[in-house]
């Protein structure tokens, strides 16, 4: 009898590996549904569309995707198993892989097809991770892919729930369900520009900071409409950490912790 459908995100830039896994999970169980994406950006919009039941990270030292990737998805997805693909299984691995939020890693050639579906099925089973305070909301509003992923891992591996969306129009219908702490928008996009997503945003009875970032120069009459809803403008190429100061100045402190050395403590 064939168990539910488990939707699986794997999460690496390495296309070829991305294949190899995709096609052994998928063998391993007729269950399994795989779904991939090869940056954090891509990452961060398959989750917050739901449907997600376990993500797996391909880390690879030297690339885009490594176990620092770890606390980025874990604020993207904060009650789901993250478990990370690593090359060797050092200790040195596991424990940042744990310092970091994972759920566990694994040498992938250790295991065989039957062998990969129990691991997973085992972390399936366990308890659902509860946050034990609500996570500031972050909403990223940009059309340009490279700015999207640059602000996404920034101010997610800052510690805060991110979304993304690619225009006013999507940002607008985004807000209804899920509302932002604070918004950070271009201005020059498809479909609803940033000013016409500012104006109706001054409409909402709670409305959330905004920031804007943009790669045009700024007229005075358009300043002068935005300036008293805007909290700050940045100019592309971005600063990460001035914005990274005014989000924490708007929203809370960082909340990602001081990365040092990892400790275990005893049980």
């Amino acid at each position: 009898m064939t168990d539910s459908i488990v939707n699986i995100l794997l999460v690496g830039d390495i296309a070829s590996r991305r294949v190899s896994i995709r096609a052994m999970l998928e063998a391993a169980d007729e269950s399994f549904r795989v779904g991939t994406a090869e940056t954090i950006g891509q990452a961060a919009a398959r989750l917050q569309g739901g449907g997600v039941d376990l993500v797996i990270l391909d880390s690879r030292e030297g690339t885009a995707i490594d176990l620092g990737s770890i606390p980025v998805l874990r604020c993207l997805a904060p009650t789901l198993p993250i478990l990370a693909v690593v090359p060797m299984l050092e200790e040195m691995d596991s424990r940042i892989a744990d310092y970091h939020g994972a759920s566990g890693c694994f040498v992938l050639e250790n295991y065989d097809e039957k062998g990969i579906a129990a691991l997973l099925r085992r972390h399936l089973a366990r308890p659902v991770r509860e946050d034990a305070t609500r996570i500031p909301h972050v909403l990223i509003v940009e059309d340009e892919p490279s700015t999207a992923e640059i602000l996404t891992r920034y101010v997610a591996w800052r510690g805060y729930r991110v979304s993304v969306v690619g225009n006013g129009r999507e940002a607008r219908d985004l807000l209804v369900s899920d509302p932002a702490d604070l918004v950070i928008t271009d201005l020059d996009m498809p479909v609803l520009d940033g000013e016409g997503l500012i104006a109706e945003l001054q409409a909402c009875e709670k409305r959330p900071h905004i920031i804007v970032v943009t790669g045009n120069p700024v007229s005075d009459l358009t300043w002068k409409k935005l300036r008293n809803a805007v909290v700050e403008l940045y100019q592309k190429p971005l600063n990460l950490k001035e914005i990274g100061r005014t989000v924490e100045r708007l929203i809370g402190i960082s909340l990602r912790p001081v990365l040092g050395t990892p400790t275990i403590e005893a049980r």
